[in-house]
């Protein structure tokens, strides 16, 4: 899951830059805790706004086969090659200091990447596009983080309906693994060329729309902000200033 999921959950209906600073939050607190418990906290407020966003089961799922490779590495660095002091689990001896390290830094990435997972998750491109709109950025920076947030989703159904048709004339992705490797050819070729072909398209369509002229845009239908989510967001960035506060006074205590 690495793109947006249609729903009507409280985290789809809300304005997009409340999704997002909720998002932003959990990475800049993440990064200002430093105990494994404070940091596993932040897992869990990640994995309840998966469930408030009603993507907790496959954003679970993908945060988990993208944090495993990380989670790996860490046990080995810190777990396996950590200083001592040293304690036997089964015919292991891990370095306590190291694993302590190991599930800070693995929390940290999981927490983040649930986040943004669930972000890109539950908010729509095209909400987001009216927001800034509204807001007054830039189109420049409006495509740019709106095509950003959209080329995987994009990749991935070009992918699928290529593989469909290239299977319908006859390739085999079975057999041994240089068969395997073979057929990439006949897969990967029309996707680079025809995410080449969709860059020029988009080219054309931005000059024809006038998107170098400059000048304030108007949005078309711009998603309602309230109070309460001005206020919620305010809240967030309060509390990630109060979270490295309290990291610094106590480094320097």
């Amino acid at each position: 899951m690495i793109g947006y999921v249609a729903g009507r959950s409280p985290l789809h209906r809300a304005h997009p830059y409340t999704t997002l600073s909720l998002a932003a939050a959990l990475l800049f607190a993440a990064f200002a805790m430093t105990e494994p418990l404070t940091v596993w906290l932040l897992v869990l407020a990640g994995a309840a706004l998966a469930a408030t966003g009603g993507v907790l089961r496959p954003g679970a799922r993908t945060a988990l086969v993208v944090s495993l490779p990380v989670w790996i590495l860490l046990f080995v660095l810190y777990g396996l090659l950590g200083a001592a002091p040293r304690a036997a689990v089964g015919p292991l001896q891990l370095s306590v200091p190291g694993i302590e390290r190991a599930l800070v830094l693995g929390g940290r990435v999981t927490a983040i990447v649930l986040g943004f997972l669930t972000a890109l998750a539950t908010t729509s491109p095209h909400r987001l596009v009216e927001a800034m709109t509204a807001r007054g950025v830039s189109f420049s920076r409006t495509f740019l983080l709106a095509s950003t947030l959209t080329v995987l989703p994009r990749l991935r159904e070009r992918a699928a309906r290529i593989l469909e048709a290239q299977q319908c004339r006859g390739l085999r992705l079975g057999g041994s693994p240089l068969a395997r490797l073979r057929a990439l050819g006949p897969l990967a070729l029309p996707l680079i060329l025809g995410a080449l072909a969709e860059v020029d398209e988009q080219v054309l369509a931005l000059d024809v729309r006038g998107a170098a002229a400059g000048g304030r845009r108007t949005p078309l239908d711009p998603p309602p902000d309230s109070p309460p989510q001005r206020a919620l967001r305010w809240g967030l960035l309060a509390l990630v200033v109060a979270a490295y506060g309290w990291k610094f006074w106590r480094m320097r205590g």
